[in-house]
């Protein structure tokens, strides 16, 4: 799935609409009835009368809160998407190491892509791109291309710090994310493919002592685990 778009469309596409006060019980309920009807019916044999009826609220409401099925798809995406950036922004502005922060933040995107709920709405989000783009782009603008600006501006600081070598902090976060969100990983994300947690744990350390061989900074020391090619 591949998506291009301008900046004005992903400001469009993803603002979020302000919901009354005393309407945000409502529409709390009615998201997460429509995340797990999503999930275990999949969006096509979902209907807005089963999500209705789960989030005990009756379809008047529900559709004065949300258009259609696929604006509740949109929010849904805006939810998981926010409850990943909730975990990783503190830890791009802890202001530990990259020898710290860097495997915790790798292993809080493996575990996140490679949960089940992520892998099925993803699945969804690509089957329905092709009627509604502008899904893929709103996925696209608040999980990866935001992932990547957050993990951009942690790598300028740790290299204005001379904690990471000098070099183009948005390739260095494109290679950090490349090594951790790897092509096999990928694939066991699409075909459902669930990895025991010790091979999680070894890939993301594997994968954060190249990402400091390459770019840790001359005169400081790789990691303690770094093997011994990394410290030559």
């Amino acid at each position: 799935m591949v998506v291009r778009m301008t900046m004005s469309k992903v400001t469009e596409k993803t603002r979020v609409t302000t919901t009354p006060k005393e309407l945000q019980p409502h529409r709390d309920r009615i998201l997460a009835a429509a995340s797990a009807a999503f999930l275990e019916l999949g969006f096509e044999q979902s209907s807005t009368a089963h999500i209705a009826r789960e989030a005990k609220v009756s379809k008047r409401e529900l559709y004065r809160l949300f258009r259609d099925k696929r604006a509740l798809l949109s929010a849904v995406v805006v939810d998981l998407q926010a409850g990943m950036q909730s975990r990783i922004v503190p830890e791009w502005f802890s202001g530990g190491d990259p020898a710290t922060v860097l495997p915790r933040v790798g292993a809080a995107i493996l575990d996140f892509i490679l949960s089940e709920r992520f892998g099925k709405l993803l699945r969804i989000v690509a089957t329905e791109s092709y009627q509604s783009p502008e899904i893929a782009e709103q996925f696209y603008a608040l999980g990866p291309q935001r992932g990547m600006r957050g993990t951009a501006e942690y790598m300028k600081i740790q290299m204005k710090r001379g904690k990471l070598r000098k070099a183009d902090p948005m390739q260095a976060a494109r290679d950090f994310l490349d090594l951790i969100v790897s092509a096999n990983r990928m694939t066991a994300v699409i075909l459902g493919q669930v990895a025991p947690e010790t091979r999680r744990r070894a890939h993301v350390r594997h994968a954060v002592e190249v990402f400091l061989c390459v770019y840790g900074a001359d005169g400081h020391e790789p990691p303690s685990w770094c093997n011994a090619s990394c410290k030559s």
